[in-house]
């Protein structure tokens, strides 16, 4: 009996020890054909601790907490853009910098420094500062929000506005672990802006199993997109997709996006 006990019991520690998969590299590369327009862009986002998964590969707790440099670069037949930066954690705080370079025309340098405190580990208010050649300097605030429902369920929200709030943002997620394997996700975004007006996207992700998925994508513009993506193990994967306009069919991309998880 004792011996019986003793087998069950390591079979529950490791099932709890596999039950989530972790990562300290994501990395990304794609190529989208836009209309005729060439699309190529690789990024990549090194953690200092290792990062868990809710269940998919690709899905993450909703306010990130681990320490990270990151790197992006794209390049289509009208320029190119390219973005660095960093975050790191400590205690309660989080301070982080970028720099981004854009070369579409004009080439055009963005530098951006933040800071952050987190009231709880689920509430996190952040202020980042930009600084963009020839344009204004200004400030960004967001404070996000993670509402637990369950230890992977959640709902997650972010709030954003700039320091003259010409510009609002409200950002929703919810993430369902539906059992038997399935997950689901579904987002949305609306933003408010004195010079442009509003905009509005919603998304959604359906998970037959951790590593395979289908997704869609609407928003104001009639804008839409679908695909699938698959993970042929644990840290390669293979997205493809196809992107238009309800209003403008003759509008269309397609695209394939490899990604890289160690």
């Amino acid at each position: 009996m004792k011996k019986l006990a003793v087998i069950i019991s390591s079979i529950l520690l490791s099932s709890a020890a596999t039950a989530a998969d972790t990562y300290e590299s994501i990395s990304h590369v794609k190529y989208m054909d836009n209309d005729g327009n060439d699309v190529v862009s690789i990024d990549s986002i090194y953690y200092f601790s290792p990062k868990a998964t809710l269940g998919p590969y690709n899905q993450f707790e909703y306010i990130n907490k681990q320490s990270n440099v990151y790197g992006a670069y794209i390049n289509d037949e009208f320029g190119d853009a390219t973005q660095v930066g960093g975050e790191y954690f400590v205690n309660q705080f989080v301070v982080g910098a970028g720099y981004q370079n854009v070369d579409y025309v004009n080439s055009r340098d963005a530098f951006q420094l933040s800071a952050g405190y987190f009231f709880n580990p689920d509430l996190l208010m952040k202020a980042t500062y930009m600084d963009v050649e020839d344009g204004e300097d200004g400030f960004r605030f967001d404070l996000a929000y993670n509402h637990k429902l369950n230890s992977t369920d959640y709902i997650g929200f972010t709030v954003s506005a700039d320091d003259d709030f010409d510009y609002r943002a409200v950002n929703a997620k919810y993430f369902i672990d539906l059992q038997q394997g399935n997950y689901l996700t579904v987002e949305g975004t609306v933003a408010d802006t004195d010079d442009f007006g509003s905009a509005w996207m919603l998304g959604s992700n359906y998970y037959f199993t951790k590593a395979t998925s289908v997704f869609v994508t609407f928003d104001k513009n009639d804008d839409y997109s679908f695909g699938a993506e698959h993970f042929f193990n644990r840290n390669v994967g293979l997205e493809l997709g196809y992107s238009n306009n309800w209003d403008d069919s003759d509008y269309d991309a397609y695209y394939a996006n490899v990604s890289l998880q160690f």
